[in-house]
């Protein structure tokens, strides 16, 4: 068949032959190259948090210490250990909130483990907030978490932030 004077074996000659799609071709093989090094390079190993230092601990209402806080600055990431936290009452959960003595609002940063540890990442806002000065407040949540951007409860538990680490 032929279509406007040109058959198909014609066009898929000048397809293949132009060097505008060869170009387009290589552009892209390229970029994928490029994003691939860059991936590979960007890869870390994951932080040993046990050879991090501790920024807070959380105690119970008894001043027994119940979660460490450990921070990897550059993985964006923070391990909360559980040091034999209390129960929670039947669907509840613990929830753990930043609390800066400024503005923004208080941020959720997650559920706490009721024991080993838990490894949650953050944002690089808040990570920044984390080596700062400020507060780590915990409140009763229900079992799936809290809802976004407010505090649900009263604060159960508290920690200043050691920024010296």
């Amino acid at each position: 068949m032929v279509v406007w004077g040109v058959s198909p074996a014609a066009l898929l000659d000048r397809f293949w032959g132009s060097p505008r799609v060869w170009r387009g071709a290589a552009a892209v093989l390229a970029t994928a190259a490029l994003a691939l090094l860059v991936a590979a390079l960007v890869a870390r190993e994951p932080p040993d948090f046990t050879e991090r230092p501790v920024v807070a601990v959380l105690r119970d209402a008894g001043q027994h210490p119940a979660w460490a806080i450990r921070l990897a600055r550059t993985a964006h990431q923070i391990a909360v250990d559980s040091l034999d936290p209390p129960a929670p009452p039947p669907g509840k959960a613990y929830q753990l909130w930043l609390v800066a003595p400024a503005p923004p609002a208080p941020q959720a940063l997650g559920l706490l483990p009721l024991s080993g540890r838990k490894i949650i990442f953050e944002t690089p806002a808040n990570i920044r907030r984390l080596a700062g000065n400020g507060e780590l407040g915990v409140t009763l949540v229900p079992a799936n978490g809290a809802l976004a951007g407010a505090l649900s409860g009263p604060i159960v538990s508290h920690a200043g932030l050691d920024s010296s680490h």
